[in-house]
């Protein structure tokens, strides 16, 4: 997002200016008729130039009165009066209290909020003369531009307009961006976190057992989760800060991002793999939320997030189209990397009977998703982003939403959002261990056992499941994704990220 976007709007005459405060004026008299021990406190914002109000500025205006109102009731808020115009959103409150304690409070206020410099809490008693900072024995205010004393730099005009102006936008950008950007990581997250915790998960990592993988335990997902946080945010930064560049050129950028996100992984899990798939799920669609949110209103439509996500997805889903068509033998060991099988057990083991003979495979494969693509079509995590997530957008969360509208708590909507998964998508993992004719059986008794499952039966019937997945090494990986960023999007809801879903 760029600064120079941040203060726009209609700029206000001087005429119109003095107007607004002559009538503030009036105001605040009217307000100290009320006598007594009182005190009357003004808020506004201040921005220098003709342009007063502005998307940024109004919502930071509405945050902090909401604020004041929950903050200034120790001290009997007896009245409060808010104005919002073009020629500066202005608040009153009226207390029952003195002045000097008051504004004690709020100069903490003034330099503990991140957008303190630009809040205006003037204090006054019934006599209508304010409250200063030397009354207090405290420091003057500093310059917005160079943290000197703020009045004299103002009276020696130090600084010229753009500067402060760049300056004021600056503080604006960063506050809204960084929140946002820490609510987003924030799900993120909690997606991953939810993902693991569910429990029971057929052939997956839970509080259980570590399913089909003997190389990683709970605690190994717990340490990749909380490396990924600055990444999250990193994304979604990204997405905000760049929204105005080509879709290819933020891709490139969240790819860049993405990559050291799996080092920072590799790092903390000691070279385990356990988020590849979510780290680029969850580039694609924090950059996308990052993109949408940048200097819009709030919440975005779902649809907005969504299409975003289908750009970017698509320059990812780009790279598989242009994987080599060519054949080449395969080694033994790439044989059993593949299907999960050594070439022996292929022919002599019935359970392997139905997997593909791969030792012809395609060259420069990188990854596993790359190597089913190429055998099978089979799009994965890739083919999810580039459709605008369709698996956990109207199959993972809506069956999560089912669950929990049923009395399941979220643990138990969860596991069973993720058999519900299990039972619709092709599943690249899936297919990687046991071959697509496995994979497909697997979906089939899925759904056989969603028409059975009761309440009551359920952990029973996915503890099950979990023993049958373990003894024909399956673990639905890409599912289990699917899951949390179904995760994702129920948190980023219920944050206020998105819209209802």
């Amino acid at each position: 997002m760029n600064l120079n976007n941040v203060i726009t709007g209609s700029p206000v005459t001087s005429v119109e200016l003095r107007a607004a405060r002559d009538r503030r004026v009036l105001k605040k008299w009217e307000l100290l008729t009320t006598g007594g021990e009182i005190c009357l406190v003004e808020f506004s914002l201040n921005i220098a130039g003709t342009v007063k109000t502005f998307p940024f500025a109004r919502a930071a205006f509405q945050e902090e009165v909401r604020e004041l109102s929950d903050r200034l009731s120790r001290f009997s808020v007896l009245k409060t009066e808010v104005y919002e115009k073009n020629t500066g959103d202005c608040a009153f409150f009226l207390l029952k209290s003195q002045a000097i304690q008051v504004k004690k409070f709020l100069v903490s206020v003034e330099e503990s909020h991140p957008l303190g410099r630009l809040f205006n809490l003037d204090v006054c008693g019934p006599d209508g003369i304010s409250v200063k900072r030397h009354d207090l024995g405290l420091l003057p205010r500093t310059c917005l531009v160079c943290g000197e004393d703020a009045h004299v730099c103002a009276q020696k005009k130090s600084h010229s307009m753009e500067l402060i102006q760049w300056q004021t936008a600056k503080l604006f950008h960063e506050f809204f961006r960084d929140r946002a950007a820490d609510q987003a990581a924030s799900a993120a997250v909690r997606g991953l976190l939810y993902e693991v915790s569910t429990t029971p998960k057929p052939g997956l990592v839970d509080r259980n057992n570590s399913g089909s993988h003997k190389d990683m335990d709970f605690f190994t997902f717990l340490d990749s989760s909380a490396s990924l946080i600055p990444w999250f945010r990193e994304f979604f930064c990204l997405g905000w800060d760049h929204s105005s560049e080509s879709d290819r050129q933020l891709f490139e950028r969240l790819r860049y991002a993405g990559q050291r996100a799996e080092t920072a992984m590799f790092s903390a899990t000691g070279g385990i793999n356990t988020h590849k798939g979510l780290v680029f799920a969850s580039a694609i669609l924090c950059g996308a939320l990052g993109k949408v949110h940048a200097g819009q209103e709030l919440p975005p439509p779902l649809e907005d997030v969504l299409q975003e996500c289908r750009k970017l997805g698509e320059c990812s889903l780009a790279d598989l189209h242009r994987l080599p068509n060519v054949q080449t033998p395969l080694p033994d060991s790439e044989i059993q990397h593949i299907s999960g099988h050594t070439p022996d057990k292929m022919q002599s083991d019935p359970q392997s009977a139905s997997a593909p003979d791969v030792r012809t495979h395609f060259v420069s494969l990188s990854t596993n998703g790359e190597r089913i693509f190429t055998a099978y079509g089979i799009q994965g995590a890739r083919g999810e982003a580039a459709a605008g997530f369709p698996s956990a957008v109207q199959i993972g969360l809506p069956s999560l939403k089912k669950w929990l509208f049923s009395g399941f708590s979220l643990n138990d909507a969860a596991a069973m959002a993720l058999l519900t998964l299990i039972s619709e998508v092709d599943d690249t993992n899936m297919v990687h261990r046991g071959g697509p004719e496995l994979a497909k059986k697997s979906k089939e008794q899925a759904k056989r056992l969603l028409s059975t499952v009761t309440k009551e039966n359920f952990k029973e019937t996915l503890n099950s499941l979990d023993h049958q997945y373990i003894t024909d090494n399956l673990s639905p990986g890409g599912c289990a994704d699917l899951l949390a960023v179904s995760l994702m999007f129920y948190f980023l809801e219920s944050a206020g990220m998105i819209a209802d879903i």
